[in-house]
């Protein structure tokens, strides 16, 4: 079966992540997730997608992301039928002050076509262990 359409959706749903940051998009950001989608980092975690955006706005308006724009490296993405895993590397770099990496790490994803849209259900983000900042 190809699966060439559902890996570049699925690729546009994961670079749309990291772009909703920086554009400060709460709501396209939340829409990526399912109803019931859940999200979990080293720094916060959220449930559902109303939550999921609350979680947005929260860390925007503290400025948590501020100064920062959000990238997502090569993505191995594994489609089985309406399903699919994605395992991603992001980087974070610092725009406002002197140009550097800010934080790496990688996301994990369980994904799912609802209504013939990939929408994430599951995102766990770690921090690498050399990474000396917060993202």
């Amino acid at each position: 079966m190809d699966t060439t359409a559902d890996i570049v959706q699925i690729t546009d749903v994961l670079n749309r992540h990291q772009v909703y940051i920086d554009l400060r998009d709460a709501d396209g950001y939340a829409d990526l997730y399912s109803e019931d989608g859940h999200y979990e980092s080293p720094f916060t975690s959220a449930t559902g997608r109303a939550q999921i955006r609350q979680m947005f706005i929260d860390l925007r308006d503290q400025g948590f992301t501020a100064g920062k724009r959000h990238m997502t490296g090569p993505a191995m993405i594994d489609v089985d039928g309406t399903r699919a895993t994605a395992r991603s590397w992001y980087w974070v770099a610092e725009t406002e002050h002197a140009a550097t990496v800010y934080a790496t790490g990688t996301y994990t994803d369980q994904l799912q076509k609802i209504d013939g849209n990939w929408k994430i259900t599951h995102r766990v983000q770690t921090l690498d262990p050399s990474a000396t900042h917060n993202q």
